[in-house]
């Protein structure tokens, strides 16, 4: 059910649960200082219960109030890409009211996204909202608020309706604990060559790191899947000779396999425009996935060291059936 800004404000202030628009992905949302609200998301998600939750705030003035100190390249940081995609796992103050959203941990991670309704709402409201992505845990993430109704209906107490989120993968996910080093724990649309630049008369370490923490949204479990299963191949001439196979791809690759009744080809977009890729990417998976086929064929293709093509690797690993 969509609904309106003035709904999903009464719906939050009653400890309920909707789902929001941000510019990387949907969020399915609730008051991060009301504990009975935030059990319901791991619930409605079936997340697991160690996995902490990203808290998103309208200004980085309201979220310094939850935040014990911090190293001063985190201003620059926040001055230079905020509101925008990319998330910050810092020091929190204890006791906190978030608590129940870090899972108990003396840290959390904050978000200033760049979406005007959600930054309308979030300016209604006297509390940050604690939003992983919208999806069925180890699903991929949903970027419409179609996506969010299918995947999870009637779970959660509406859908604020803000279009397609155009960068398409969920933020960047900075450690910045440590004052001499900061740590890309999940890549995306913000990178190592951004980071450095805003930095560059810093004395900071910029390390990809790829987190297998505790602390890290999404790193210890499998996330991004579709229902299908998807199995990489390394060129073309790879593709199973099967009866209605389905052939993944970027759309240059695609051009080089021969017209045959038995493939379907599913193109990922062009080489010449990774932000279009990364933006299509997970309703590309809803719609490989509404063709309710058992498995599907992924050209393996090298994306490049930028900030977006890292975050497009990143994801398709995730997604590949072991």
């Amino acid at each position: 059910m969509k609904i309106s800004i003035e709904v999903a404000t009464k719906i939050l202030y009653k400890g309920g649960v909707i789902a929001i628009p941000t510019e990387t992905v949907y969020g399915i949302a609730a008051d991060a200082t009301n504990k009975k609200a935030i059990e319901r998301i791991f619930e409605i998600k079936n997340r697991p219960s160690d996995n902490p939750l990203i808290c998103h705030f309208y200004s980085f003035a309201q979220a310094k109030t939850f935040l014990n100190a911090y190293p001063k390249y985190v201003e620059l940081l926040v001055n230079q890409f905020t509101p925008g995609p990319v998330s910050f796992l810092l020091p929190l103050k204890l006791p906190s009211s978030i608590q129940a959203a870090t899972r108990g941990s003396a840290h959390v991670i904050i978000r200033i996204p760049m979406h005007e309704l959600l930054l309308k709402l979030l300016k209604k409201i006297s509390f940050p909202l604690a939003a992983p992505s919208a999806n069925t845990s180890g699903k991929y993430s949903a970027t419409t608020a179609e996506m969010v109704e299918a995947d999870l209906g009637k779970k959660i107490d509406g859908v604020l309706d803000g279009g397609a989120s155009s960068v398409g993968l969920e933020s960047t996910i900075l450690d910045c604990r440590n004052k001499d080093e900061i740590r890309i724990l999940r890549p995306g649309a913000i990178g190592k060559e951004d980071i450095e630049w805003c930095l560059r008369n810093e004395n900071i370490k910029v390390t990809d790191a790829l987190s297998i923490e505790h602390t890290t949204p999404g790193s210890r479990y499998k996330h991004y899947s579709p229902a299908t299963a998807v199995f990489q191949i390394q060129s073309e001439k790879e593709i199973p000779v099967k009866k209605n196979s389905i052939v993944i791809g970027l759309a240059e690759d695609l051009k080089k396999i021969p017209s045959n009744e038995n493939l379907k080809l599913f193109s990922l977009g062009s080489e010449n425009n990774l932000a279009e890729v990364a933006s299509m990417l997970y309703r590309k998976m809803f719609e490989l996935d509404a063709l309710q086929v058992s498995e599907a064929y992924l050209i393996k293709r090298d994306f490049g060291n930028s900030a977006i093509g890292k975050a497009i690797t990143n994801r398709l690993e995730h997604m590949l059936s072991r």
